[in-house]
C-alpha cells in the first residue's frame, strides 16, 4: 500500500479525524438509511479510521449481527470496544480477507490515496457475498477549485503535489459510479454532496485548517508555499466574508451480482 497523505503519527491527526467524523457522518448515515442495512447484517469497514462508522454500523446490526473493522493501523480504534466488532490490523491490497462473506462493504477516503486503488476496489468486492453491497466514498475537490484567496490557493496546489507525489488523486470522488459500474456492479448509485453550515461551526473548514496545521512542514518543503502562505490560508478560513466551500463528498455504492 503507498505512503498515506495523512499519517497517524501526526500530532493533531486524531482531533483532525475526530472533526472529520462529525463533517461527513450525518452524509454517510443517510446513504445507509437508503441501503437498508439492518440487524443481522455482516458488515467490513475498510480503513477504520477513528471508528465512527463502525460505530454506527455496529448500532444497526445489532447483537445478531457483526462488524469487521480494519486498518493499516489501529492506534485510534483502541476504544472500540463492542461486542459485535472485531477489530483487525489489515491491508486491503495485500492481505487475504474472507470472500463472498459480508452484506455491506464500506470504506472513506480511501480509494483516492491508493496507487493501486482498483486493486482494492477488486479485493473489496470479492469480500462482499453475492447480494452485498460495495458502498464507497472519496473526495472531489471540484468546489475546492477556485478559493478567491490566493495563499490558499497556493496551499491547496500544494496539497495536490504531495498527492500527486503520493500517487494520490484529489479528483477521484466525480469518478465512482463509473468505476463500480466497470467493476461488475449493479443498480450503481451516486450522489455528490458539500456538507456546508455556518462558517463558525463548520467542521469541514475546521478539518481543513487542522490538515494545513499538522502538514505545514511538508507543504513549505515543496518550495510552493511558505509560513506565511499557511498562516493566511488558515485567516482566510476563519473570515466570515471568504466565499469558498469545502471539497464535494462523493457517494456512490452498488449491489455484487448473484
Amino acid at each position: 500500500m503507498s505512503q498515506y497523505v495523512f499519517d497517524h503519527a501526526y500530532e493533531l491527526e486524531r482531533e483532525r479525524l475526530t472533526v472529520q467524523e462529525q463533517w461527513l457522518d450525518p452524509g454517510a448515515a443517510r446513504v445507509l438509511d437508503r441501503i437498508g442495512v439492518a440487524p443481522g447484517w455482516r458488515c467490513l469497514e475498510v480503513a477504520a479510521g477513528a471508528g465512527s462508522i463502525a460505530r454506527e454500523l455496529s448500532a444497526r446490526v445489532g447483537p445478531s449481527g457483526s462488524v469487521l473493522a480494519t486498518d493499516l493501523d489501529l492506534k485510534f480504534l483502541q476504544d472500540l470496544d463492542l461486542p459485535n466488532v472485531e477489530v483487525r490490523a489489515h491491508d486491503i491490497i495485500n492481505d487475504e480477507i474472507p470472500s463472498d462473506s459480508f452484506d455491506l462493504v464500506h470504506t472513506r477516503l480511501l480509494l483516492m490515496h491508493l496507487p493501486s486503488r482498483d486493486q482494492a476496489l477488486k479485493h473489496m468486492i470479492a469480500a462482499a457475498k453475492p447480494g452485498g453491497i460495495v458502498f464507497v466514498e472519496d473526495f472531489d475537490m471540484l468546489t475546492f477549485v477556485n478559493s478567491n484567496a490566493p495563499a490558499l490557493d497556493r496551499v491547496r496546489d500544494a496539497l495536490y503535489k504531495l498527492f500527486e507525489v503520493a500517487g494520490a488523486t484529489p479528483f477521484y470522488g466525480r469518478t465512482l459510479p463509473f468505476v463500480l459500474a466497470a467493476a461488475g456492479l449493479d443498480d450503481v448509485w451516486a450522489e455528490g454532496r458539500v456538507a456546508w453550515g455556518y462558517r463558525w461551526e463548520n467542521p469541514g473548514l475546521k478539518s481543513f485548517k487542522l490538515m494545513m496545521m499538522e502538514m505545514r512542514g511538508f507543504f513549505t518543503n515543496t518550495g510552493l508555499v511558505t509560513d506565511a502562505d499557511i498562516d493566511e490560508a488558515i485567516a482566510t478560513l476563519d473570515d466570515p466574508a471568504w466565499e469558498g466551500m469545502p471539497p464535494m463528498m462523493v457517494s456512490a455504492y452498488g449491489r455484487k451480482p448473484g
